[in-house]
């Protein structure tokens, strides 16, 4: 009787628990929905403590036209002041085209106006101290904004996207210029960054390439990567005498990181000082113009991405001295159709004359070009070796090989067949993905578990397969793949181009059909020796 009770106790306990707690939840939903109102069209989160009022986010579209927000406001006979448009507040309200910010505003939260994509004015008055992050992302109609020296802080990614702004004026205020602040802010002509500024963040000019000069005064100490790349506008970047981190040492136009002589930042103009011995990552990124460039002997590293989708670059000599070279260093770009290094490298060699960049040691090709011939003693092809090289319009890849790298021809939309020898043992991810023209792929290779699914990824070729594998590769499952399979006998092919045959007469298709002018693919060529070869015509 006694545990009985003793449980129906606790039960009735638990019960009175349970019931306190639910009571005290609706109140709190209460509290909330009490002090989140609407007046005037405009949604307010109210302080009763403070009397205090914030802009309230409300769904995406919600607010339109020309809002004013006023300086006060009244609910239920008690006077708030605005003081804050909060976090979302405008969000995605794409059809908003003016904002009036009251003298009472101290802050503008994060996102506050995120893709109002209508909006083309805009007053911060100044009594705002703060400007969050995303705060003006996408505003793109904005042609300009003052920010007054009120502020002392704004957010990472504030005005990215605001493409429209032509003109900005930093004050003295900000001491930090936040990762991405003005990224794709490919309208500014002309920014001027103030002696109070300290730091500058990642991608913080990124795509900004309406800029013509830059001028990084002397209080800077820190400058984040990638910060003026895509900027193809430059033509003068110049660092304050006295900045004791950073120079523009013999008028180079470029920003060196001055104790460990790494050039970080250049332009179409730069001159590589005979004292650089490293070029940073991204340092030319989207130097679209670079026509050409001199890297002196002085310099041994060559870092990630170092002159990614420099297009109009038309040739580039390695020197002896340089030891590494970064991946993706010379991706995107299309113009080249020289790659050389000097003789003496001990790390790097472009034998044969092949226009291409391969290790020494491991016989592995890490960069090529359009004009590249890859040598018989190449064992493997890099990850993204010829990425997005659209003017390669066929290749050899001679039986040396056993890799093809991840993205290793990625995208190169030039290309229309090529031939895979039986000694290639591993294709690896995304490594034909987006070559779109490729309409016919010779792969020697008997077992396609080698071949990455994602290989072949967006593309729709006919793949002409040893004889007896094609269930095989069909059943692989080829991820986004719609190009067909078909069995042919591979034995005698040879790998050449229209222009490389030698002394042919007479040319046959594969069925023995003769044809007046050989085709692109393979095709049976007569020689007048009395000869005859499959040859794979390019």
């Amino acid at each position: 009787m006694m545990i009985y009770l003793f449980f129906l106790n606790l039960n009735s306990i638990m019960k009175h628990f349970y019931q306190r707690l639910l009571i005290s939840a609706l109140l709190l939903i209460c509290a909330i929905l009490a002090n989140a109102e609407e007046i005037d069209g405009i949604a307010y989160t109210l302080d009763d403590d403070t009397k205090t009022a914030s802009v309230k986010k409300e769904y995406a579209g919600y607010y339109s036209g020309d809002v004013i927000i006023p300086e006060t406001i009244t609910y239920d006979n008690v006077t708030y002041t605005v003081t804050s448009i909060g976090d979302g507040a405008f969000n995605e309200c794409k059809k908003i085209t003016s904002v009036v910010i009251p003298n009472s505003v101290t802050s503008i939260g994060g996102y506050a106006f995120n893709r109002c994509e209508g909006l083309t004015s805009i007053n911060i008055p100044n009594s705002v101290t703060s400007i969050g992050e995303n705060a003006f992302w996408g505003c793109f109609r904005l042609t300009s904004i003052d920010i007054p020296n009120s502020v002392s802080f704004i957010g990472r990614n504030a005005f990215n996207y605001c493409y429209g702004l032509t003109s900005i004026t930093i004050p003295n205020s900000i001491t930090s210029i936040e990762t991405g602040t003005f990224e794709d802010c490919s309208g500014l002509t002309s920014i001027t960054i103030p002696n109070s500024i300290t730091s500058i963040g990642v991608l913080a000019f990124h795509n900004c390439f309406g800029l013509t000069s830059i001028t990084i005064p002397s209080s800077v100490t820190s400058i984040g990567g990638s910060v003026f790349s895509d900027c193809s506008g430059l033509t003068s970047i110049i660092v304050e005498k006295g900045n004791p981190v950073y120079d523009s040492r013999d008028n180079c136009n470029a920003i060196v990181k001055t104790q460990t002589n790494t050039l970080i930042v250049g332009c179409k103009n730069t001159i590589i000082p005979n004292s650089v011995t490293s070029i940073a990552d991204a340092a030319f990124w989207g130097c679209t113009e670079l026509t050409s460039i001199t890297i002196p002997s002085s310099v041994t590293s060559i870092d990630v991405c170092a002159f990614r989708r420099c297009e109009e670059l038309a040739s580039i000599t390695i020197p002896y001295s340089v030891t590494s070279i970064g991946k993706d260093a010379f991706v995107l770009c299309n113009g080249l159709t020289s790659m050389a290094v000097e003789d003496n490298n001990p790390t790097y060699d472009s034998r044969e004359d092949c226009n291409a960049i391969i290790e020494t040691q491991t016989n592995k090709l890490v960069a090529g070009c359009k004009n590249t011939i890859i040598p018989n003693s190449v064992t493997s092809i890099g990850d993204d070796a010829f990425w997005s090289c659209t003017g390669l319009s066929s290749i050899d890849i001679p039986s040396s090989v056993t890799s093809i790298g991840e993205d290793a021809f990625y995208d190169c939309t030039g290309l229309t067949s090529i031939y895979i020898p039986s000694s290639v043992t591993s294709i690896e991810y995304g490594a034909f993905q987006g070559c779109t023209r490729l309409n016919s792929i010779y792969c020697n290779i008997s077992n396609p578990a080698c071949i990455n699914e994602s290989a072949f990824y967006n593309i729709f070729p006919t793949v002409y397969v040893p004889v007896g594998t094609k269930e095989a590769y069909e059943s692989r499952g080829f991820r986004n793949f719609s190009g067909t399979f078909v069995e042919m006998n591979m034995t005698g092919i040879e790998e050449t181009t229209m222009m490389q045959t030698a002394k042919p007469t007479e040319y046959y298709n594969l069925q023995g059909q003769r044809i007046n002018k050989p085709e692109r693919g393979v095709v049976i060529v007569k020689y007048s020796d009395g000869t005859s070869r499959k040859v794979m015509m390019k």
